[in-house]
């Protein structure tokens, strides 16, 4: 049996009201209970994310950034790997489509060139906003953990080539969702993050089993003991594990679903 479960948030632990339902709480303070241990692993901001583990109530290990940023159980940071500050000024000064829209997680901010409210739906129970500048390009650009661009996924694609064919194997370049476009420091994933926790906790990968929805989680699905793919996953990810298990919907509470029939729990009411 697994002795640590580890969840992406958005499309995975969250239902489209970026909220942990009751029926996933109860879950997993069950499996807790137990001894199992729970790991988030977002490309949330470590900010952010602080909410949804109080919300919560248990002390969980947090890789955020896509696994540029991890605190533990004390909230205390335990690794960073920004972005090289010369590539992340590149990145930034980057020609693109008016439309599409730079935001930059540097530090304990979100930083941002314009106003985009209807992001902020994402960050409702958190209340973690963004910070407005003028000009991105003017700002310093030392701990960056992470650039993104958030628009048409057509136009996301072109950059991804180019930023691809453009550094190779210094950047990890990936999609959360098919508008968001992510950007992070060479050897920045959520599998190496988790790899890095479970060993400081004395657990080998295959004692993990993981959730995931985008192909920021592909690494981390494929190096744990078994990793799950949402019904409500992206195409690109269940075209890359075509024989993986998949649970239900995050709005059909999957996770919480498929842990209580793994480890014969009785479930309750989502009510």
């Amino acid at each position: 049996m697994f002795k640590v479960v580890v969840s992406d948030l958005d499309g995975t632990l969250l239902n489209k009201q970026h909220q942990i339902s009751p029926r996933t709480r109860d879950t997993l303070h069950r499996l807790v209970e137990q001894g199992v241990k729970f790991v988030v692993a977002t490309g949330r901001h470590h900010v952010d994310v602080r909410s949804f583990r109080d919300a919560l109530g248990m002390d969980i290990y947090l890789i955020t950034s896509n696994g540029a940023v991890v605190h533990d159980k004390q909230d205390q940071l335990i690794f960073n790997q920004p972005l090289p500050t010369e590539i992340a000024a590149e990145l930034i000064a980057l020609e693109r489509d008016p439309s599409i829209h730079l935001n930059v997680y540097q530090g304990d901010d979100w930083v941002v060139e314009e106003e985009l409210p209807w992001l902020l739906q994402f960050h409702d129970e958190s209340g973690f906003t963004y910070r407005l500048v003028d000009d991105l390009k003017q700002e310093p650009k030392e701990q960056i953990n992470k650039v993104f661009y958030i628009g048409d996924h057509e136009k996301l694609l072109k950059i991804e080539a180019h930023l691809n064919q453009r550094y190779g194997d210094q950047l990890n370049v990936t999609f959360s969702l098919p508008d968001c476009l992510e950007v992070m420091h060479a050897g920045v994933h959520k599998g190496n993050a988790v790899r890095a926790v479970l060993e400081q906790n004395g657990f080998d990968m295959s004692e993990a089993i993981a959730f995931g929805d985008g192909m920021n989680d592909f690494e981390m699905l494929t190096m744990v003991g078994r990793g799950i793919v949402m019904g409500n996953a992206h195409d690109r990810l269940k075209m890359a594990l075509p024989e993986y298990e998949q649970t239900l919907t995050s709005d059909e509470d999957g996770v919480a679903v498929y842990l209580e029939k793994l480890f014969e729990l009785e479930s309750v009411s989502a009510a």
